[in-house]
């Protein structure tokens, strides 16, 4: 299979040459180097490199950002390496090894569709406790967010198939958040991915990063939970629009028809008819609205209108029968809570299934076919 190796760098030093001698040695003969607007006493490094004919460089020529430079690449090689396989991206500062990268070009052949990620082992008591801790916690976010199950979700060793070169290309994000961002496509375009492990190279507690802690981490944590806060946004519009509709329908049956307001009908209780009306009214339109929200803007579902929306309701019905049946169980049945506590009760079952709810839309009724 024919591969390229990406690689943008920033103000290159010798750990840089070191690593493409590396990649020299162990036969890899298409290299693209992305200066991505490094300091003039660094540019002797790009020259180097140049020299070698598998190597190219591009340049930037102000700083944009690792995320531009990787885009840069993917456009460069979909324009100019028709015949290519995919590509690998790296870091240039030696966290990647020829070894490592071996391993998931090797499970690359075994299914050339899927992007193969290098997952490096946080266990290993080389790593720095920041990145320990902040790899654990990503781990956590992104399953729940995003659906993405992954044991290193900072990773820099990827690759690429080249049918999503131009797809890449065109994502948003010019630094760090872009890695983010490709791991988000995996899943809103339905790509397949699978995880190799690697070696674990962290050199001088990763002092050669330029990875900004909090101003990069806010970045990246608000790509991966903004489809969670546009679905509370969402759900909050919902019930705004629900409750509205529940007054009007009101002042509709008060004015226009008032043996309806003062009716009842005779069932378990007696329930007032304008209720009963009332509910139905508003609860039909809030969940429609609810429903083109999720579909338009929270999940972007390319899937049937019709498959979607009966989905949903299946759904809808599931979690209010639930509701009931698990306030019941645990007020009454269990915990022997009656009254007002019971309201307790049900705020706590309701927001774990608003949680359980935006998950099974995720995975299940907006899900999305392979791009």
């Amino acid at each position: 299979m024919k591969t390229a190796i990406i690689m943008p760098v920033l103000n290159p030093d010798h750990k840089m040459t070191d690593f493409l001698d590396s990649l020299l040695e162990a036969g890899f003969k298409d290299i693209i180097i992305v200066n991505d607007g490094s300091k003039a006493e660094t540019v002797h490094h790009f020259e180097e490199a140049a020299k070698h004919p598998e190597v190219t460089v591009l340049t930037h020529e102000v700083n944009r950002g690792k995320g531009a430079g990787l885009k840069t690449a993917f456009s460069y090689l979909a324009a100019n390496r028709p015949d290519i396989d995919g590509a690998v991206t790296v870091d240039g500062d030696g966290q990647h090894d020829v070894n490592s990268i071996n391993n998931c070009l090797a499970k690359f052949e075994t299914d050339p569709h899927a992007m193969v990620i290098g997952g490096r082992d946080f266990d290993d008591p080389s790593v720095p406790p920041r990145s320990k801790a902040g790899n654990k916690i990503s781990r956590v976010v992104y399953r729940f967010a995003c659906g993405i199950k992954l044991n290193d979700t900072q990773t820099g060793l990827r690759v690429i198939p080249a049918e999503y070169f131009e797809k890449f290309s065109t994502l948003k994000g010019d630094r760090y958040e872009y890695e983010t961002n490709m791991l988000i496509a995996l899943v809103n375009m339905n790509i397949p991915y699978t995880e190799v492990p690697i070696k674990t190279i962290y050199i001088d507690d990763n002092a050669s990063s330029h990875f900004n802690t909090f101003k990069d981490s806010f970045k990246i944590y608000k790509l991966v939970l903004a489809n969670f806060f546009k679905f509370i946004l969402a759900s909050i519009s919902s019930w705004l629009v629900d409750i509205g509709f529940f007054a009007l329908t009101g002042l509709i049956l008060d004015k226009f028809f008032p043996a309806v307001s003062t009716g009842y009908l005779h069932l378990l209780y007696d329930v007032s008819l304008r209720v009963i009306i009332c509910t139905v009214v508003a609860r039909v339109i809030s969940s429609f609205f609810n429903f083109m929200i999720n579909r338009k803007t929270v999940f972007k579902s390319t899937d049937n209108f019709g498959s979607t929306v009966g989905r949903y309701y299946i759904l809808a019905v599931c979690q209010l029968l639930a509701s009931m049946l698990l306030v019941d169980l645990f007020a009454d049945k269990l915990l022997g809570i009656k009254g007002a506590l019971q309201t307790v009760v049900k705020c706590v079952v309701d927001l774990i299934l608003f949680l359980v709810s935006y998950n099974i839309q995720r995975k299940w009724v907006f899900k999305n076919k392979k791009a």
